[in-house]
């Protein structure tokens, strides 16, 4: 199965940042937006809205100004000339106020002409009220008249394009503030569409590669449950999917070796039994049917069989059971402290007519005295035994067994056994002491049929050592063992 980079956390943590980011874009989107709107209407009431209110208050105090000139110069009462002076103080500092406001040259200049132009009038109403009674005339008073009119016409229409210029200004922001305001709108709604679709993709993405190789995990469970063993699946799919179904193949893998052994287990239980239990049913049918009744040297050669086969057979069991008890953990191992040479030279003296017999040669390379170990001799007779044994069944005539020992650069005790026979192919030496395993040597032989060298590497890895084998196919084999030294 192919495996995405990501794994579903990762894959989870960056679509929500994703979308977390995203909403915080909006919301900074928002609150600029919310401030952008805020220092329009500040600057609306502030600026705009203050402009053409104090502008309204100079046309109302000219307009005060102008009934208080009317009645000064039909009354000729002094405290009109009074309250004229006050309302020119108050045009002049509501004027002072406004001058600070204006935001634009167009503006500044009008409000300048405006003051210009309310000076002049000022200024030609006191030299105008000023003048003796006498020395008014008609024609006089008619040019002040004349002056006066344009002068007040001229600041009134000033007064009137601030306003409007103002109000102008006034509703284009309004109109932008409005706009941003609906921008805003439409951004939160696409901004909240676009995260809705996000998390929905994202769930579908999310939950397709998780369920979509759960789901093909489930059919080939039900597969492997009839008995089938499907091939290994490749899809992409994130890490821990892709763990999980790595431990599916390697589940597999081992329910196939397990398949395969209980085939080599039974193949074993019926190589091994059979001839026994053969020569038993022959031996035992010969002596019921009295063959050899008028000759008790030959009925007494059955019973051996019997009793041999019988023998071969509680053997076989036991190697089974004690296979079953070296995995389970629960063998009975009687340690002491001893010299493996005996048990070496012991073994090849027992072998030794099996070899003549065959035509091979033992050859021992020993020290004088091997560094003592700690072992439980009878198993580990029994691996010597397993060893020498095989090299003699897998070693042709005229070839040579070589066994020898020698301390290891670990400190350990080095026991190896060498055989000039047909060797085991490279690929096939990991699995020579694999239980049940055939490991095939020339054109008919097998190595490894049976229980011996499983049990031989059960009993080695107990006292602390390690077993293996070396071979080159057409030169030979060599068994290796290691003890601790004690």
């Amino acid at each position: 199965m192919k495996k995405m980079k990501l794994s579903i956390f990762t894959r989870l943590i960056i679509s929500y940042l994703a979308i977390i980011l995203l909403i915080i874009c909006l919301g900074v989107y928002a609150v600029l937006s919310l401030n952008y709107v805020n220092q329009s209407m500040d600057y609306i009431i502030s600026v705009d809205g203050v402009t053409i209110r104090l502008t309204t208050e100079l046309s109302d105090t000219l307009l005060t100004q102008l009934e208080l000139e009317k009645k000064y110069f039909v009354l000729n009462d002094r405290d009109f000339y009074e309250h004229f002076g006050k309302s020119e103080e108050s045009f002049l500092k509501v004027y002072n106020q406004l001058e600070k406001t204006v935001d634009t040259p167009k503006k500044r200049t009008l409000v300048k002409e405006t003051k210009d132009a309310y000076i002049f009038y000022c200024s030609l109403f006191r030299k105008q009220a000023l003048l003796p009674l006498r020395k008014w005339d008609k024609k006089g008073y008619k040019i002040y008249q004349g002056k006066r009119e344009e002068l007040i016409a001229e600041i009134d229409q000033k007064l009137k394009e601030i306003v409007m210029m103002a109000d102008a200004d006034r509703e284009i922001r309004t109109q932008a503030t409005r706009a941003k305001s609906i921008q805003v709108i439409r951004v939160t709604i696409i901004t909240l569409a676009v995260a809705f679709l996000m998390v929905i993709f994202i769930s579908v993405l999310n939950t397709r590669s998780i369920s979509h190789p759960i789901l093909l995990l489930k059919e080939k469970t039900k597969e492997v449950a009839k008995g089938k063993y499907p091939q290994p699946l490749h899809i992409a799919s994130p890490p821990e999917i892709g763990d999980l179904t790595s431990a599916f193949a390697t589940m597999i893998e081992r329910l196939r070796e397990l398949d395969d052994m209980k085939i080599d287990f039974i193949s074993h239980i019926s190589h091994k039994l059979r001839t026994p239990l053969t020569a038993i049913q022959e031996a035992s049918g010969m002596l019921l049917d009295g063959v050899f009744s008028d000759a008790p040297e030959r009925e007494y050669e059955l019973y051996s069989i019997i009793k041999e086969e019988c023998k071969r057979l509680i053997d076989e069991v036991n190697r089974i059971l004690d296979l079953s008890r070296m995995e389970a953990g629960m063998m009975d191992y009687n340690f002491e402290t001893s010299d493996i040479t005996p048990i070496i030279r012991k073994t090849v003296l027992k072998l030794t007519p099996l070899a003549q017999k065959k035509g091979i040669d033992f050859e021992m390379k020993l020290r004088d005295k091997l560094p003592l170990v700690r072992m439980d001799p009878e198993r580990i007779t029994q691996v010597v035994e397993e060893l020498l044994g095989n090299a003699l069944k897998f070693t042709a005539k005229g070839g040579t067994i070589t066994i020898s020992a020698l301390i290891s650069k670990q400190s350990m005790l080095q026991v190896l056994v060498a055989d000039t026979g047909c060797g085991i192919p490279e690929e096939a030496l990991e699995r020579v002491f694999d239980k049940f395993k055939r490991i095939e040597r020339g054109r008919a032989a097998e190595r490894g049929t049976g229980l011996g060298l499983s049990l031989a590497k059960h009993i080695i890895i107990v006292h602390g050592g390690q077993i293996w084998a070396g071979s080159e196919p057409g030169k030979g084999s060599t068994f290796s063992f290691t003890l601790p030294l004690s």
